[in-house]
């Protein structure tokens, strides 16, 4: 932490996708949302690990939860089409993103570069963003468009990689756009791996 996210706000890294969810309830519990409400229930074992399941009505849970992957580009995108939200220029990718080449290989302080349209910071750089979902790969529906709709309660198994997105400050340009998806096992942890918590409301 000291080395590569030294600054009391600067993001959490090195948390894998169960320490996440951990959280996610942790913070559900000190706010007193019910336990009803809560959008990840812990392993056998009483453990956030593989084997721990996600309830079937998670998304109208009022729980904090990870986004799913849907959730994730909708915010970071805030309504554009280009390959970031700003546009597509590489010139401008400074000003809205911390990556390889601004970021001394480090994370930096949360909000200090512009946002995306909707108010969102550092949705493109700084840290990638572990969402809710498990890897799948996007299929055609009968009409031939692409169908993201991904179950999202499937229970946890360590095989089946979950998504991170968004980037981050040790990456390349070309791996800090709104499109870029990245997997892994839940259980790894690595300098660069961070997320975002969302909720549903009424």
């Amino acid at each position: 932490m000291k080395k590569f996210s030294p600054y009391l706000s600067g993001p959490m890294i090195v948390v894998t996708w169960y320490r996440a969810a951990a959280y996610c309830n942790w913070l559900s519990k000190q706010e007193r949302i019910p336990k009803e409400e809560w959008c990840y229930i812990p392993n056998k074992k009483g453990r956030y690990d593989e084997g721990m399941r996600i309830p079937e009505d998670m998304l109208v849970r009022k729980g904090y939860r990870l986004p799913t992957e849907a959730e994730w580009e909708y915010a970071c995108r805030a309504g554009a089409r280009t390959s970031r939200y700003y546009g597509a220029s590489m010139d401008l990718l400074g000003r809205y993103a911390w990556y390889l080449t601004t970021s001394q290989n480090r994370a930096s302080p949360c909000g200090n570069l512009l946002p995306n349209d909707l108010g969102l910071f550092d949705m493109l750089g700084n840290v990638l963003e572990w969402v809710h979902d498990r890897y799948e790969i996007y299929q055609p529906d009968q009409s031939g468009q692409i169908n993201d709709i991904i179950n999202t309660y499937e229970p946890t198994i360590d095989k089946h990689p979950r998504l991170l997105r968004g980037g981050a400050f040790s990456l390349l340009p070309a791996s800090v756009r709104s499109a870029v998806r990245s997997r892994y096992q839940p259980s790894l942890r690595f300098i660069n791996f961070g997320f975002r918590l969302a909720r549903t409301y009424p």
